[in-house]
């Protein structure tokens, strides 16, 4: 980002925005509250699960599951969502915003990120708009907009896992329905307006927009490959948690196993988490526990604790790796790249 004066920056889409400082200064009042925000709600979720249980049976309960296997299950998961997550961002990446990216670049942004998404996981857009911009000069909306493509993906998947659930598991909320056609509607509405050819003609500048074009040129094969890398990561999930919970002696039927998986991806992906823990204490101890009756409550939330403190060391352990070589490629700006320019953005002229 160029300097423009000494209180302005000449923004990437050659708006003038505040520099330095002044950005930071207006931008950490909304991240602030957007942190005490997850805090609290993470607290509030942890005790509501924790209410009446004794913490002695709670360790005992915790002690009954193997910690091996735990280290095993999650481990393994988190080893395939970092696999299939730089698979995806290869992918549109290269096919949208640098054709060459390095895939060691990409498995550093994915990998080294997981630190921040244990304080708060929307921080963790921050650094591949870093990266692209620094390194490759692409516009932040672009990276960003690629980064939505993913979105869609996930939201795609989630629909199919709620519809599944509902259709498979006898008594479930008629409202799991109605919840999973809501969540349907927008990215249908996007991919529609997308891939259609009568639908080109409809709002044309903002399909040229750097934040859209990315979704505009995705074809349905590019989706469908997305599609596939990210109900693997589901599937990784749903494998984990199948074997955490035959180590306490409950089989859960594909359904259910669906279904869990849907309600288990929604409160990961929203700020209701703080390192790992609020979203999936609350998950488990309604479905196991309260919905389906499989374990007592004191069991469901010495699960989850037992999950959620594994994947916390997991994330801790994947982002230390890679957080010296992120740091690297973060330092790095155009430089040594600058002759390189051309290929950075390789359709930037049919969306300008």
């Amino acid at each position: 980002m160029r300097r423009s004066g000494r209180g302005t920056a000449l923004a990437v889409d050659g708006s003038v925005s505040p520099s330095g400082s002044a950005a930071r200064s207006t931008r950490w009042p909304h991240r602030a509250i957007g942190v005490l925000g997850a805090l609290l709600a993470a607290s509030a979720l942890c005790w509501w699960s924790l209410d009446g249980v004794d913490w002695t049976t709670l360790s005992e309960a915790a002690r009954r599951s193997s910690p091996v296997l735990v280290a095993l299950a999650v481990a393994g998961y988190t080893v395939a969502f970092c696999a299939l997550d730089t698979a995806a961002f290869t992918l549109v990446y290269r096919g949208h915003l640098v054709a060459d990216v390095p895939v060691r670049h990409v498995a550093a942004v994915v990998c080294g990120k997981q630190l921040l998404a244990v304080v708060f996981s929307p921080l963790t857009k921050v650094v591949a708009t870093l990266y692209f911009h620094r390194r490759w000069r692409v516009p932040v909306l672009r990276t960003l907009g690629a980064t939505e493509v993913l979105t869609v993906a996930d939201t795609i998947v989630l629909v199919a896992l709620l519809v599944g659930g509902a259709l498979f598991v006898d008594g479930m909320p008629a409202g799991t329905l109605v919840l999973g056609s809501s969540l349907a509607v927008l990215p249908a509405l996007l991919l529609l307006w997308a891939w259609l050819p009568a639908a080109r003609g409809l709002l044309p500048r903002l399909r040229r927009t750097a934040f859209l074009s990315v979704l505009v040129r995705t074809s349905p094969a590019q989706m469908s490959a997305q599609l596939g890398l990210r109900f693997g990561v589901v599937v990784a999930m749903g494998v984990s948690w199948w074997l955490l919970l035959l180590s306490n002696d409950v089989a859960l039927d594909l359904g259910r196993l669906l279904q869990f998986c849907s309600v288990f991806v929604v409160v990961t992906q929203l700020p209701i988490s703080v390192a790992g823990y609020g979203g999936p204490q609350g998950a488990c101890v309604l479905l196991f526990a309260d919905v389906w009756e499989l374990m007592s409550r004191v069991d469901a939330v010495a699960l989850s604790l037992l999950w959620s403190t594994a994947y916390l060391v997991s994330r801790l352990v994947v982002g230390s790796l890679f957080a010296v070589p992120l740091l690297n490629l973060l330092r790095e700006d155009r430089g040594a790249h600058e002759t390189r320019s051309g290929s950075a953005e390789p359709e930037q002229a049919s969306t300008a």
